[in-house]
């Protein structure tokens, strides 16, 4: 063997020492970063020529753990996923309050209504009144206020759904960029720095989105979602969304493109846990079930409150009676059954005149004098009903609204049901019916019940069109239809509602029950989907209100209904026209008196609504259910704790599988300092006998030369 050969020998030694200390030195550099993978020095032997020629580093490895970073990733995804939903359901839960606690929404329902048992025994104290109103009104604000803190959460979610997409791209953008780095590294021999960075990436996008990465031999990773969509390779694919403004109620579908490729995919369905799954979760579905839930409580509050206020009555009584709108027109059916009556008090409360009313005989008749017809529409009825109010008021009909006018001074109208065959029209009595006598006023239709049947009218402009979609519980738009309204009747917009081809009859089906309100039946497999309105009509002719405010097919109307609700402003400026009597129009002659002062049955009646059976529904009425309002409320709670404490217990879950993943990931993958100053110690007696043979080999040198 040659000098020469001896110094290549103890030279290549030297370097491969010299790489190995640079190598442990980074490893021992990073002993405390987190998620970094420690990197190994592979040796080999170096053959010129069938000869040993000494030492080689063949490469330099990441000591990586395919297996565990995949099941790091996948509990890092689930992490992400139950933390967004913990996060806005424990917000949520915090705006209804502790049910434990006298502030919170659920003790003040009982509250307010509790409040009307004062005014039992002391009816005609200005006091009670306004602590009766005071409470209602602290009730109603409660509701409105939780009801726009729900919606706002959803606009918050969506816009946070925006600024996860854009993070996502932006990963996406960077795992392509450091593919390509990884390549060159490769061929130049050192790769191991563009793969930690590879890592850190993959490890922060795991948290946004389900993953599964594809790793080729030179260490190239090319990202899919769970259940195989594309996202990242040399080149990356581009998320597109577009966050909905403020206090919309519907949400466009997260679309998927690939490079040049103009063809856009819907993504929801690819989307399988991560914080951008969660975050769809809260809110698609969470958010809107609450907000549905609360909008339903608060339209059934305010009609069993109104349902007894609207015959009982004051003292002075009510002097003009104007309702509100109904959705209907003159033309419509009158549509009501059994009886009513509605009188006409002076300011003692004595009856001055009394008519009565049989919808079933189609019939009226003044102070208990001979009947009259009263026509089977709106319009006729209310010319009726002015013909036998004579002198001492009047009827109109218009914007849907029926208004009684008193012409007498002192004088006012009270209503009254009978015992047994009350009126009834939808889920209403007469009065409740036009709201002539409201406790609690609404921008918003509480009940969906029109009354209206098939042969009506529709009453819409032929031609309108109004828009739904039909959507599966991960996102996916199943259809989207638009729906032209038809000549003709209700009873046609139904039939178009229920075409196979541009209906929904291949996913379930409409009607209209006994009291006029549109149900959704879904198929078999189906009743998970939920319907959206995401375009109505212009309002029905001679209404305010379009096609799904009057059926509640706007998901946003029904959940404006918690937010729509406010004490009459009347009664909230004069407490004493608080209605806590009740009129007597049954047995009591003209002259006598009907309304007495002290007279507190309203007051028990609104008290005892809390004992009331309600029929309570959430969304297009698919689901149905009987309860008292207090029973309703409980599961509200119920429902918000079981989903709040679930994903708490689901994140905490998560969690701990995250850390026992990346736990053993470290054991593996990360540095022990034991193990790294070994290698050191070695590395470096490696580095100084190659310094020792170049030394032995130049002395051999001089003594060649000494001896020349």
């Amino acid at each position: 063997m040659s000098i020469n050969s001896i110094l290549n020998i103890a030279t290549s030694g030297l370097f491969a020492s010299q790489s190995g200390i640079k190598t442990v030195s980074q490893n021992i550099a990073n002993v405390n970063t987190k998620g970094y993978v420690r990197v190994e020095q592979q040796q080999e032997a170096l053959n010129l020529a069938n000869k040993n020629a000494g030492v080689q580093v063949s490469s330099l490895r990441r000591a990586a753990n395919r297996f565990l970073q995949a099941a790091s990733i996948n509990a890092t995804g689930d992490s992400g996923n139950q933390a967004a939903k913990s996060q806005y359901l424990s917000d949520l839960q915090s705006f209804f309050g502790d049910p434990t606690s006298a502030s919170s929404l659920f003790s003040k329902v009982n509250t307010s209504l509790a409040v009307f048992e004062t005014a039992v025994s002391n009816p005609g104290s200005v006091s009670v009144r306004r602590d009766i109103i005071s409470n209602m009104q602290s009730l109603l604000s409660q509701l409105g206020q939780t009801s726009v803190q729900i919606q706002n959460l959803r606009t918050q979610a969506d816009s946070e759904i925006g600024s996860t997409i854009s993070q996502i791209n932006k990963l996406l953008a960077d795992v392509a960029a450091i593919n390509g780095e990884i390549t060159r590294g490769t061929i130049q021999g050192d790769a191991t720095g563009a793969q930690e960075r590879q890592s850190q990436i993959i490890d922060e996008l795991s948290q946004l989105i389900d993953i599964r990465v594809d790793f080729s031999d030179d260490g190239v990773g090319k990202i899919y979602t769970s259940d195989g969509l594309f996202l990242a390779g040399f080149e990356a694919s581009q998320l597109n969304y577009t966050p909905s403004s403020s206090g919309q109620t519907f949400y466009d579908t997260i679309g998927i493109t690939y490079g040049t490729d103009p063809l856009q995919r819907t993504m929801e369905t690819a989307i399988q846990s991560g914080k951008l799954r969660g975050l769809l979760d809260v809110r698609n579905h969470d958010l809107p079930d609450m907000a549905e839930y609360l909008g339903e409580f608060a339209a059934k509050f305010a009609d069993a409150v109104n349902a007894v206020h609207n015959v009982s009555a004051s003292l002075p009584a009510l002097v003009n009676a104007q309702g509100v709108d109904t959705g209907l027109l003159s033309g419509d059916a009158l549509g009501f059954t059994g009886q009513t009556a509605l009188g006409i008090v002076a300011t003692d409360g004595s009856l001055q005149r009394k008519i009565n009313i049989d919808f079933d005989l189609g019939t009226i008749s003044v102070n208990g004098g001979p009947t009259s017809p009263i026509g089977a529409s709106i319009g006729s009825f209310v010319t009726a009903l002015n013909t036998a109010l004579g002198g001492v008021g009047s009827a109109s009909f218009s914007g849907g609204a029926l208004r009684i006018t008193n012409s007498v001074a002192g004088n006012g109208v009270v209503f009254d049901e009978p015992l047994a065959n009350q009126s009834l029209r939808g889920d209403k009595a007469f009065a409740h019916f036009f709201g002539l006598n409201n406790l609690v006023n609404s921008s918003q239709q509480t009940s969906f019940s029109t009354g209206l049947k098939s042969t009506d009218a529709h009453g819409f402009t032929v031609g309108d069109t109004f828009e739904m979609r039909l959507v599966s519980p991960n996102g996916a738009i199943m259809t989207d239809k638009t729906i032209t309204i038809p000549a003709g009747n209700i009873g046609n917009i139904i039939t178009s509602l229920n075409n196979g081809a541009t209906g929904f009859g291949l996913y379930g089906s409409f009607g209209l029950d006994n009291g006029g309100a549109i149900r959704w039946t879904p198929n078999s497999g189906n009743e998970a989907m939920k319907l959206e309105m995401t375009k109505d009509t212009a309002p029905r002719t001679g209404s305010t209100l379009a096609f799904g405010q009057l059926f509640g097919f706007s998901q946003g109307a029904r959940m404006a209904r918690g937010s729509a609700l406010s004490v009459n402003s009347q009664i909230a400026a004069d407490p004493r026209k608080l209605g806590l009597a009740m009129p007597d129009l049954t047995s009591v002659a003209i002259g006598a008196i009907a309304l007495g002062l002290g007279d507190s049955r309203g007051a028990q009646a609104i008290f005892d609504v809390t004992k009331s059976r309600l029929n309570f529904y959430s969304g297009l009425g698919v689901q149905g259910r009987s309860m008292t309002l207090g029973e309703f409320v409980s599961s509200i709670a119920g429902d918000l704790g079981t989903r709040t404490a679930s994903a708490e217990a689901n994140m905490n879950s998560a969690q701990n599988i995250k850390t026992e993943a990346d736990t053993r990931r470290s054991n593996i993958e990360g540095v022990n300092l034991d193990e790294e100053l070994i290698k050191l110690t070695a590395f470096q007696q490696a580095y100084s006998a190659s310094a020792r043979m170049i030394k032995a080999a130049d002395e051999m040198y001089a003594a060649l030369l000494a001896a020349v």
